[in-house]
């Protein structure tokens, strides 16, 4: 009980600071209870996207190799300057607890076969394979990157909860819980003290009056 006085006013003001507290340890744990449920959906998504990502990037892997097997390093360089665009993507906030969390929506990712910027007579199918495979991958590694931020960011949104519930329940309200006892302790004294007075007070006035009046106190 630092620097407190005990009268029973800050006696009600820490009682209502535990009120408090106790009251701000349950909404965090209702949080931190909402986001592991959050945390789990989104990771089993990412589960599934990263499956397929490792699948596509096999694909791509063998296409890629096939294509520069059979079509050589320059040709396969040369198609894909030909074929260079820009990949257009809109980006949303999602508000989840406080947390801005970004949803990302990609325009077509993975073109046509005539869609590569050269003729289809004059690109190898070997070439347009590994094209389209890459194509496929980068569809999926944009789906996944942004939901793994999105997981990140909740962990770490956890974490962070957590801290704050281990600070009110393991420090605040321990010390606010003492501070408590302490004033009581004192009050409780205090009392004890002036009943104690009281009670002498009395004793004395009543002794004075018999005096008074001729009668000789009980010895």
């Amino acid at each position: 009980m630092d620097n407190v006085a005990p009268t029973r006013m800050n006696l009600l003001a820490r009682r209502a600071q535990i009120k408090l507290a106790a009251d701000g340890v349950n909404l965090l744990k209702g949080k931190r209870e909402a986001l592991l449920k959050e945390l789990i959906a989104r990771a089993r998504e990412l589960r599934d996207l990263r499956a397929e990502l490792h699948r596509r990037g096999r694909r791509s892997r063998a296409a890629l190799a096939m294509a520069r097997a059979v079509r050589g390093t320059p040709e396969l360089r040369s198609m894909a300057v030909a074929g260079r665009r820009d990949v257009q993507v809109e980006v949303n906030v999602e508000k989840v607890w406080g947390l801005a969390l970004a949803r990302v929506r990609q325009a077509e990712t993975v073109r046509p076969a005539n869609g590569h910027g050269v003729g289809l007579f004059d690109s190898p199918s070997h070439l347009l394979e590994a094209a389209h495979a890459a194509e496929q991958l980068l569809e999926q590694v944009m789906k996944c990157g942004p939901l793994e931020r999105n997981i990140q960011l909740i962990g770490e949104e956890i974490r962070a909860t957590s801290r704050r519930i281990n600070a009110l329940d393991e420090h605040l309200l321990p010390r606010l819980r003492e501070d408590v006892r302490s004033i009581a302790r004192v009050l409780e004294e205090r009392e004890r003290e002036d009943v104690f007075r009281l009670k002498r007070i009395k004793s004395k006035r009543t002794n004075a009056g018999r005096t008074a009046s001729g009668d000789v106190p009980d010895r």
